[in-house]
């Protein structure tokens, strides 16, 4: 089964209109993105496996702050032909009675604009895992200790790390997911 093209899983999960803006915005410049980076990395406390709040604070920063249209995908993350995360189903979206949804999701997440890849939780994730892993020894092989962000364009990523779209959130999902991830960076102070 081939994979679907960013453009068409944005279509697919926010319609014509988001997947025009999201086609035909080009990215002047990539500090707004290592910007952004650095101020929510200042500003949320490093957790393993947040990689859905923080992409998607992420990108609602970057909406906010620079009207840059990034998206929030989730989907596969293989590290030297190895699956680390397998995303089976899109996270959940939020009910209109407010209820909690709780459940195991284990696929990865990320921002894509304009070819560029942002993960704000790679590095995080990686340096937190005890004892050996596959995804904590290419970290530290190929980009060393104390990293924040991957901020690169597609065709940059190191050869063994591939990022493979499955679902793009849509805004009710982002917005619940920085709901959640504001309400527990509220908990810590």
């Amino acid at each position: 089964m081939r994979t679907p093209s960013i453009e068409q899983l944005v279509a697919r999960y926010k319609g014509v209109n988001e997947a025009e803006l999201f086609n035909n915005f080009t990215l002047q410049n990539p500090q707004f993105l290592c910007d952004s980076a650095k101020d929510i990395m200042t500003n949320v406390p490093p957790s393993f496996g947040a990689c859905a709040m923080i992409s998607a604070m992420w990108a609602g920063y970057l909406k906010d702050h620079y009207s840059i249209p990034a998206i929030v995908v989730a989907g596969d993350l293989k590290v030297s032909g190895l699956t680390i995360f397998k995303c089976k189903k899109n996270l959940p979206e939020p009910t209109k009675s407010g209820n909690i949804v709780s459940g195991k999701w284990d696929g990865h997440c990320w921002i894509e604009i304009d070819g560029w890849i942002g993960d704000l939780s790679i590095f995080r994730t990686a340096y937190q895992i005890e004892g050996q892993s596959v995804l904590k020894s290419f970290v530290l092989s190929y980009f060393g200790s104390g990293k924040g962000a991957l901020i690169s364009p597609k065709s940059d990523l190191p050869v063994g790390l591939k990022y493979i779209p499955k679902y793009v959130l849509k805004e009710n999902q982002i917005d619940s997911l920085i709901a959640g991830l504001s309400y527990q960076i509220e908990q810590c102070i």
